[in-house]
């Protein structure tokens, strides 16, 4: 759920969204399957088709070309196209991150193989390039989609980027914090994507443009932020495994840089061949809670709800505007009520 429940408002935003992106994942669905003979493939896509139920780029890409005078019609066509790579770009990090569970789940790698999880994710992408076609189609106007190809190409490399230099930070505790964030920041550019090119479709003005794609990488950059809280807290039993595969949590990047004694006690931990998960975990979190690396966490989600409201107040009133604004309330609870 994108919204919060905890008022009417939202509840009736919430049923909104929730009718809208049902709308897109029923398509998706459709499309993921399309045209494949093969049984296995056809498994792996149904499996994916299971657990694949994000709202949050799609209503990134609706409401911010509704928020600019666009309309619904206009927009979920590359609302879809989002779905689409986003979930073979998410294939693809399980392979590179080595998971074959993830979020107390199987994964396409761990159900079917490295060969079968990177063509399912070749497929994927390939479909969401191919569905592009579409927003062609129903516009009329090439130099909008080539503009907006463009951008969402320029969007993607940097994706790639980010991608590139997270690998580079594998369990290297003295990663820096800034060019830590500064991945973090890169990788969000998916985000920035949706609002961004929601906003073209719109026809929204320039300014206005600029201030929902910076809006959109902020409210992924929360998001983010929230993520790498939930993995160091092991609330879905991904930080032994992160610890090893990945790049070391935020979180516990800052505790390392609060004392000597810290970054040797994580250090330790994350080179050691044989771990204690139970004693390993609570000592990482002990370590974090002492060196309030939670706090650093939250505040950091606070500074961008801050930026990304500002943004918000460069367009005009309208009621796709407060759902943006509800979306980065709720992201930033969300964030907040896991740092308490």
């Amino acid at each position: 759920m994108i919204l919060s429940d905890n008022e009417s408002i939202n509840e009736e935003l919430t049923r909104l969204i929730k009718n809208r992106c049902g709308k897109i994942l029923e398509k998706f669905g459709q499309i993921v399957v399309a045209q494949v003979r093969d049984p296995k493939l056809f498994a792996a896509l149904e499996d994916v088709k299971k657990y694949w139920k994000d709202e949050n780029r799609p209503s990134l890409t609706f409401f911010s070309c509704e928020a600019v005078g666009g309309t619904f019609e206009i927009s979920q066509d590359a609302a879809l196209v989002f779905t689409l790579a986003s979930s073979g770009f998410g294939i693809h990090d399980d392979i590179l991150d080595q998971s074959k569970s993830k979020h107390l789940r199987m994964t396409i790698l761990g159900l079917y193989g490295i060969d079968y999880a990177l063509l399912v994710g070749d497929l994927l992408i390939v479909k969401a390039w191919t569905f592009a076609n579409q927003l062609i189609r129903k516009t009329g106007n090439p130099t909008k989609i080539a503009d907006v190809l463009e951008a969402y190409g320029d969007l993607s490399v940097e994706i790639c980027e980010g991608e590139f230099m997270e690998t580079q930070c594998r369990k290297k505790l003295d990663t820096n914090l800034d060019y830590y964030k500064n991945v973090l920041w890169k990788e969000m550019a998916e985000f920035e994507a949706c609002s961004r090119i929601g906003a073209m479709l719109g026809d929204g003005q320039p300014k206005e443009i600029e201030a929902l794609a910076d809006f959109g990488r902020r409210v992924g950059l929360i998001s983010r932020l929230a993520n790498e809280v939930e993995d160091c807290l092991n609330s879905k039993g991904d930080l032994l495994h992160r610890i090893e595969y990945e790049s070391v949590p935020l979180p516990l990047l800052y505790a390392a840089k609060n004392s000597a004694k810290n970054y040797s006690e994580i250090e330790n931990i994350i080179h050691r061949q044989h771990k204690n998960p139970a004693d390993d975990i609570k000592t990482l979190l002990g370590i974090c809670f002492e060196a309030e690396a939670f706090e650093y966490m939250r505040k950091e989600g606070e500074k961008q709800k801050r930026e990304a409201g500002i943004k918000l107040k460069e367009l005009k009133d309208t009621k796709a505007r407060e759902i943006l604004r509800t979306m980065i309330d709720a992201a930033y609870q969300h964030l907040n009520s896991l740092c308490v």
